[in-house]
């Protein structure tokens, strides 16, 4: 039994390893793609507002599917319908069919995805190791990470689109096979009492961190990249060598949330990230400036997903149904990417500078620190003395087998 759990990780681990190599070879470079192919800054936050707003409608369609042909089968068609997301990005020329294209495959293949996606990895993680989990499959794509940016930066100076966007959609295939032999998480067919019910903190956190994520990525990627003259290869390389930073901080940081130090580390991540859109909004179109503030920030901020994550997970794990958690709680997500998309796109149309659409994240890192306190809070009262000595309730709380799925959020249309 402990050997098939293991041989589930790792399996796992490959699969996101791969598919972390695929998007650092397309989906990196979407928002300043976008903009290359024509669109103005309000258009490309515009864009992303629907990518999550189709994906939110389309949402009640997993709910009915995935618990009928089982969460992995589930999880591997939101794999295959993204791996086919990565070259249609290569057919955008401005507003036109590509576009829509992009937008529906994109949403389609993450709304299946990211909803298993995370079901997986809750079943994988082991009690009151979840910051270090979190941060550690964060790491496990370090090569991916490092080498998938600078690869599809390369590419896309000098071969243009389809060989890099190409790539990535056979790597994120080739990423399928992994999950084939992977056991098939459990999954009540009807909804238990309380399933949705439990999910309310985690919609919650799921909102603040989509609103984040899209007003800082998506306008921080279009800052870095006009800061470095629209040069992919510039681009990528400063995304490799960033992506390092983070997934090294990222395990560190994510050890000290299982021993015990979870809401300090909250509090720390908050100040970091506020400190971190403070100094994106103000490199003034500087290219050394901005290269060694996107090293910096993102060195500290690898806290900042395990720092969330850990207490999403866990309450994911201990709920009556794990899928109906996180098909919930994405639905959070969803929203808040939408509102940040459509509140940036707006900051830019009436002529405000980009730059200054990155703040629009403050607010929601102070919301989000408050929610996450409480949460570890509340975690550390139902299992005194740590979150390390947390243990998850039989399986019986789940009635039928059937299954569960999930990869995290990288990039804007979802760095989930």
């Amino acid at each position: 039994m402990v050997s098939s759990a293991r041989s589930d990780v790792r399996r796992f681990a490959l699969h996101v390893a791969l598919g972390s190599l695929a998007w650092g070879l397309s989906n990196a470079f979407s928002a300043v793609f976008l903009l290359r192919e024509g669109l103005e800054p309000a258009q490309v936050f515009l864009v992303f507002a629907a990518v999550n707003a189709l994906r939110f409608a389309l949402r009640p369609i997993v709910l009915a599917v995935a618990p009928e042909i089982g969460i992995r089968r589930a999880l591997i068609l939101g794999a295959a319908i993204i791996a086919l997301s990565y070259p249609a990005l290569a057919l955008v020329h401005g507003i036109g069919i590509g576009l829509l294209i992009f937008v529906v495959a994109s949403s389609l293949g993450q709304v299946f995805y990211f909803t298993t996606y995370h079901v997986f990895f809750a079943a994988l993680s082991d009690d009151g190791r979840f910051g270090t989990q979190v941060g550690l499959f964060q790491a496990l794509g370090i090569v991916s990470a490092v080498v998938g940016p600078a690869a599809g930066g390369l590419l896309l100076a000098t071969r243009g689109p389809w060989p890099s966007f190409g790539l990535a959609s056979l790597i994120a295939l080739a990423g399928i096979a992994p999950l084939l032999g992977i056991t098939e998480p459990r999954v009540a067919r009807e909804t238990p009492r309380g399933a949705y019910a439990a999910a309310k903190n985690g919609a919650r956190l799921y909102f603040t961190d989509g609103w984040i994520q899209v007003s800082l990525s998506c306008a921080w990627s279009i800052v870095l990249f006009e800061a470095l003259h629209d040069r992919y290869e510039s681009y990528g390389g400063t995304l490799s060598v960033a992506a390092l930073a983070a997934a090294l901080s990222g395990i560190v940081l994510g050890r000290l949330i299982d021993k015990g130090h979870a809401r300090s580390i909250a509090w720390i991540s908050a100040g970091i990230l506020a400190a971190g859109l403070l100094l994106r909004s103000l490199t003034f179109g500087n290219a050394v400036v901005a290269v060694a503030v996107a090293i910096g920030t993102v060195m500290g901020g690898g806290i900042y997903m395990p720092a969330w994550m850990t207490v999403v997970y866990s309450e994911a794990k201990l709920s009556p149904c794990p899928f109906r958690f996180q098909f919930a709680a994405e639905g959070g997500w969803d929203a808040g990417a939408v509102a940040a998309g459509l509140a940036a796109a707006a900051f830019c149309a009436i002529g405000l500078p980009v730059e200054g659409a990155i703040l629009l994240a403050l607010p929601m890192v102070v919301v989000q620190v408050f929610l996450l306190d409480r949460g570890y809070a509340r975690q550390a009262a139902a299992a005194p003395p740590s979150l390390e000595q947390l243990r998850s309730p039989p399986p019986a709380a789940m009635p039928d087998p059937s299954g569960e799925i999930i990869p995290r959020r990288a990039a804007v249309g979802e760095t989930h």
